[in-house]
């Protein structure tokens, strides 16, 4: 297993952790719907604006739907969920503030949104800016980061369109491999805009 997978590991065991048994569970940007292995007693149902990733779950019997939410709505317009992932997503719309909102009313009376943002202003990003390097591989990639969040603007733009912070973590890198895990999650935690590689919210 390579660091990038470990991390997305140690990250859906997070928000595992934050989700009751037997809730209904939408995924937006589901990707090829791995978290659903993390909350095996769940409901689980996706989204996704790649086609052939969504036709390759719906061939697994998983609930999804196809959709661009620079331009759809949110699917499953007459179904309430308990829980709403936004896992860096909102980094990668035209109008995140939009796609919060319509996240919330696909809530029940008591659901939560969970999201996580991208720590673009880590360290290791720092350092390639130094360098003149690209933070990503392909910076022309049409699913790019159309927004850089660091922690303060992050919180700043989740308060100010209303809704409230329950829980706040953050999710330790993987990289530089060179260097022990423990101490990796000791500087997420104490230094966090500088070490933390993302950030995680449940909202409401």
């Amino acid at each position: 297993m390579d660091n990038h997978q470990i991390f997305l590991e140690n990250k859906f065991k997070k928000v595992a952790e934050l989700i009751k048994d037997n809730s209904q569970v939408l995924d937006i940007g589901c990707n090829k719907g791995i978290f659903r292995n993390f909350i095996p007693n769940c409901k689980y149902s996706g989204v996704d604006i790649d086609k052939n990733l969504v036709n390759e779950l719906i061939k697994k019997n998983i609930n999804v739907k196809q959709a661009d939410l620079n331009k759809d709505e949110i699917p499953f317009k007459n179904k309430k969920f308990d829980y709403v992932l936004l896992l860096d997503i909102l980094e990668h719309v035209i109008d995140s503030k939009k796609l919060l909102y319509d996240s919330k009313r696909r809530l029940n009376e008591n659901g939560k949104i969970i999201i996580t943002f991208p720590n673009d202003y880590h360290v290791l990003n720092k350092i390639r800016f130094l360098f003149n390097k690209p933070i990503t591989k392909d910076p022309f990639d049409p699913y790019g980061h159309l927004h850089f969040f660091s922690i303060r603007t992050g919180e700043k733009f989740l308060i100010n369109n209303g809704f409230k912070i329950l829980k706040k973590d953050y999710v330790p890198p993987t990289n530089p491999s060179f260097l022990p895990q423990f101490f990796k999650n000791f500087l997420a935690k104490i230094f966090p805009q500088s070490f933390a590689r993302d950030i995680l919210y449940v909202l409401s």
